[in-house]
């Protein structure tokens, strides 16, 4: 066995609002730390695995399926993480792999929080321990989350207003009913207004931001209404998504509305929307700020001018960002097809407070950019693991494909054999009628399964087989660098920036061997 730590880092969708100490950063410091101060592991080799967005409540994640992977294969001898809920919250399956499946593979295990290190302390029940106190309390806090968003869902059909801050143009009052802002009503009223006029979201945003007229963020923060406003600058300004959020908002008409996001599981920060027809409404539960046939016509205009697109997302979808304003930019595709699409900060129309770059930016310039850089990475051979990627997870997928072959047939030839000792069963009289015909039909269905998989395999080989033989067909550059494509990008690219002088800065997944960093201009 190879004398080397796994290091595990896992960050979930769930974990996002946490402390810093559990972001990968985190982790990886804490761990780091650890193994620095311990001899016995300092000199030895440090391998890292890396789930960051998936949850822990199985074990279906590529971070975790690679160290598994690892130590099968004897790459592995020691596995340390943070806690034990960074290598899972199934404590099941967690315990499975701590006292049967590491202790046979003579696997060292060390969960630094917990104080666990099956080495040192072989039995040591510190696991258990946790594992019902932390299963305890999943147990609680589920039911009791159940039972809190039950009495919200009654207050909120009685007319309560229940979430923590009121929408703009309202104040909660303290009967959890919604009043009117003396200061803030008067601009949603100009808001819709406007927009009935014929005013568009960007010219509403311009106009409001030259008067000074303070956003929804700002006022919140000048007001210290506990508001958390998470921003890279002091002053923020009106944007047409918040435009577009206000005329869309149903509450200005006077109804309660309630249940239009949920936590995506029990526990979790993380939201998703709710269809329309699950929301809690409540027709005239506060007064009301905007006449409904004002509403119903701005909202019927807006849906008018709404494009609906079904095309796949370009590679470089939320990959461009404004260096002035930190704002993500949008993708403007050009009705000339030989044009081709734009980049453009949309800030600068509605405030130049950032001092955004103004002018255009080609797609092509990103796309060579990018593309020249990795080609030329390739000419230099850094890159030849990539080149090689394809061809070998081709390979990987015949050999994977052959095995099942192999497994399928020796379970065809089992039950077939299972077959004829049911049949000699039968006629010797140690079984009736009745059960050899359900058990013989039970068969028959078995082999026709195992015989349509076999078909199925048969095909996709011989699939993977031609495409193996069109890929050593190609050149190494053709092979690293076939087309401009979202996994290229999503491989090799954090983030591309445009900077207020209208250069392209690219931040790099990987440490730039030209510059010595992870940025190129």
């Amino acid at each position: 066995m190879t004398e080397a730590v796994g290091i595990y880092l896992r960050l979930s969708d769930e974990d996002v609002n946490q402390k810093e100490s559990n972001s990968i950063k985190g982790q990886r410091e804490f761990i780091y730390n650890f193994i620095h101060q311990n001899k016995d592991l300092s000199s030895l080799e440090v391998r890292e695995f890396v789930d960051d967005g998936f949850s822990g409540t199985d074990f279906f994640r590529p971070g975790i399926t690679a160290l598994l992977d690892g130590v099968k294969k004897g790459e592995i001898s020691c596995i340390i993480v943070k806690d034990f809920s960074r290598f899972g919250r199934n404590y099941i399956s967690v315990g499975t792999y701590l006292e049967e499946v590491f202790p046979s593979l003579g696997i060292r295990f060390i969960s630094i929080n917990d104080h666990y290190d099956n080495q040192k302390n072989p039995g040591n029940t510190q696991f258990l321990s946790t594992a019902f106190k932390n299963l305890m309390y999943d147990l609680y806090s589920k039911d009791l989350s159940q039972k809190i968003t039950s009495v919200r869902r009654i207050k909120a059909q009685q007319g309560s207003y229940i979430s923590p801050f009121a929408p703009y143009g309202y104040q909660k009052a303290m009967n959890q009913r919604l009043e009117i802002d003396a200061e803030t009503a008067p601009v949603v009223k100009r808001i819709f207004q406007m927009a009935l006029e014929g005013f568009g979201k960007v010219e509403i945003a311009r106009t409001l931001n030259e008067e000074n007229v303070p956003s929804p963020s700002m006022l919140r923060r000048r007001r210290e209404d506990g508001y958390s406003c998470v921003t890279v600058h002091e002053k923020t300004i009106w944007r047409p998504s918040t435009i577009s959020t206000i005329l869309k908002d149903q509450r200005y008409v006077g109804d309660g509305i309630y249940g239009r996001v949920k936590p995506i599981e029990v526990g979790s920060q993380k939201e998703k929307k709710v269809v329309q027809k699950d929301w809690v409404v409540v027709a005239n539960a506060h007064e009301k700020i905007v006449q409904r046939d004002t509403f119903l016509k701005v909202n019927a205009m807006f849906q008018s001018y709404q494009k609906r697109r079904n095309e796949p997302p370009h590679p470089l979808c939320k990959k461009v960002k404004c260096g002035a304003c930190n704002h993500l930019i949008s993708r403007k595709a050009s009705k000339n097809k030989e044009k081709g699409a734009t980049y453009r900060c949309p800030t600068s129309d509605v405030s130049e407070i950032y001092g955004c770059y103004q002018q255009k930016i080609e797609e092509k310039t990103m796309e060579d950019a990018i593309y020249d850089y990795l080609k030329a990475l390739v000419d230099l051979e850094w890159m030849d693991g990539y080149e090689k990627k394809t061809e070998t997870t081709l390979q990987e997928k015949i050999v994977e494909g052959e095995r099942d072959l192999k497994k399928q047939e020796s379970e065809l030839k089992m039950l077939k054999l299972q077959k004829v000792h049911l049949y000699e069963s039968y006629k010797q009289g140690r079984i009736d009628k009745d059960i050899f015909s359900k058990k013989k039909a039970s068969f028959e269905k078995q082999c026709n399964f195992i015989h349509t998989l076999m078909l199925e395999g048969q095909k996709k080989l011989e699939e993977l087989k031609g495409r193996t033989m069109n890929e050593r067909g190609n050149q190494k550059e053709e092979r690293a660098l076939q087309e401009f494509t979202k996994e290229l990008v999503e491989t090799f690219v954090d983030m591309v920036i445009i900077e207020r002088n209208g250069w392209i800065k690219i931040h790099w997944k990987f440490n730039d061997i030209f510059m010595g960093g992870k940025e190129r201009i």
